[in-house]
């Protein structure tokens, strides 16, 4: 196949791993995806990713296996989407011969993707009566050599699990890395379609996927998992729903307050470069801990401390994105019963900051950033060395 395109080619694999290798313009990559379940090992999971780097390169996507005719229309209007939204992404061809469609296996059930995070646990309790498994995928917000962190994350989510009367299907894959390597941008491209690779891997055991929302309704936007485009990643054999855009994170807080499995393992941080598994201290962290804090339940959830910053709510730059969920967490404070001049005073500052603070904020985030990827440098480093030592 051509240099100038991007081919996806499968690779043998064992039943609960799938494997592929991507190349382009003279280079290429081994992607894998392993699960605790059997997988499917057709093509239509890959092409998805491999469209983004297509539109990235601004290459043809190409293979040589037979690919859903569902799949071919998918990538289609899914990049006319990103296309629209995106200067720097632009839609390219598929080529592909047709495959016939595969009978899937009696009995299917419903997904839900389980990070462990506000929109997880609201989508899973929601949704507790159709859904018949969690999905936890290790290489999201979790780096694949942070060994640490991800025991005790998916420690934790197989307990909720468990309190949630859910199997955990626990998948891990270095998909995020081929995006990295092709300058995919994660949040605002990529994780949809990482996501709908693994709903489509898991075909033998799910007809439908839950895609819990990151934004309300109210606040949609341009994103790599959004209502408009979720449901285009779909096959013939599986279907994705985005869910939850009902819901403000305040309200989703309020719908989770009363569940023990929610509270006892909640994990929203997704700065820990180190192996903190909720920091307390990064804007996702404090915005969580105001959202329950607004829904009585802060003092319940074990995994992030009582109390509510000040000092980082007025420290933290807030981009477009965190503006709206402050002007969230604000409204709901203001219509709540709680009396907390000082913290609606530090939210309406962080979200009007002077002219002056917005420099000053600059360069503490500079340097709050340098200082996390101090602190994972130093983390990796230690694990490297661990691994050494155990060697010999």
């Amino acid at each position: 196949m051509s240099s100038k395109s991007v081919t996806i080619a499968l690779l043998p694999s064992e039943p609960s791993q799938a494997r592929a290798e991507v190349s382009w313009g003279g280079k290429k990559l081994e992607v894998e995806t392993s699960a605790n379940i059997s997988l499917a090992h057709g093509i239509e999971p890959w092409v998805y990713p491999a469209a983004l780097v297509g539109m990235k390169r601004g290459m043809p996507v190409s293979t040589d296996e037979p690919v859903d005719s569902a799949v071919l229309t998918g990538v289609e209007k899914a990049q006319s989407l990103l296309d629209s939204w995106y200067g720097d992404m632009r839609a390219v061809e598929v080529h592909a011969e047709l495959s016939t469609v595969a009978e899937c296996p009696d009995g299917r059930g419903v997904g839900c993707f389980f990070s462990g995070g506000l929109d997880s646990f609201y989508s899973a309790i929601k949704h507790s009566d159709t859904i018949t498994h969690v999905i936890f995928v290790h290489g999201f917000d979790i780096m694949l050599d942070n060994e640490k962190l991800f025991l005790e994350t998916v420690t934790a989510m197989r307990r909720a699990a468990a309190d949630l009367g859910k199997p955990l299907i626990e998948v891990r894959t270095n998909l995020r890395h081929l995006h990295f390597l092709n300058g995919v941008d994660w949040g605002r491209a990529s994780h949809g379609a990482v996501l709908a690779h693994v709903g489509l891997l898991l075909s033998e055991h799910l007809h439908t996927v839950i895609v819990p929302s990151s934004y309300a309704e109210s606040n949609q936007e341009p994103w790599g998992s959004h209502p408009d485009l979720d449901h285009l990643w779909a096959s013939s054999a599986v279907r994705f729903e985005h869910d939850g855009v009902e819901a403000t994170r305040p309200q989703k807080a309020a719908g989770i307050a009363q569940s023990p499995a929610a509270l006892d393992n909640l994990h929203v941080c997704w700065t820990n470069y180190g192996t903190d598994y909720n920091c307390g201290k990064c804007e996702k962290c404090v915005r969580t801990m105001i959202n329950l804090r607004v829904a009585g339940a802060l003092d319940r959830c074990p995994s992030l401390p009582d109390e509510i910053p000040l000092d980082v709510i007025g420290r933290t730059r807030l981009d477009h994105g965190a503006k709206q969920f402050a002007q969230e967490n604000l409204d709901a404070l203001r219509a709540s019963d709680i009396d907390d001049p000082a913290l609606e005073e530090a939210l309406e500052k962080a979200m009007n900051p002077s002219a002056v603070k917005q420099v000053e904020l600059s360069i503490h985030t500079a340097l709050r950033n340098a200082e996390l990827v101090a602190t994972a440098l130093v983390a990796k480093s230690s694990r490297k060395v661990r691994q050494l030592v155990g060697r010999g």
